[in-house]
């Protein structure tokens, strides 16, 4: 059986979820930069690692790579296209 919330009750309950919401949205907004470094430094370190290359080429084509997809989500802006602005990562 439902039961309803006296309007009062309803409207704190609204808040209190909103408030949440925009807190859980904020979180990750935040996360999203660490992640995308995470993200398209692992490449890099794993060609060098298996390579045997010297680990600064790792450091490079981290910088390559968050170049790129600084460009696509720029150009991604510009044109207003949903998927660019993602960048190489997808989040």
């Amino acid at each position: 059986m439902l039961t309803t919330l006296p309007k009062n009750n309803y409207n704190e309950t609204m808040e209190k979820l909103i408030n949440r919401h925009e807190l859980a949205l904020a979180l990750w907004e935040a996360i999203k930069e660490p992640l995308r470094l995470l993200v398209l430094a692992a490449l890099p370190v794993l060609i060098t690692y298996l390579s045997q290359l010297n680990y600064q080429w790792a450091v490079v084509g981290t910088l390559l790579l968050r170049l790129i997809d600084s460009i696509l989500h720029e150009v991604g802006k510009a044109t207003e296209n949903k998927n660019l602005t993602k960048g190489l990562t997808r989040f």
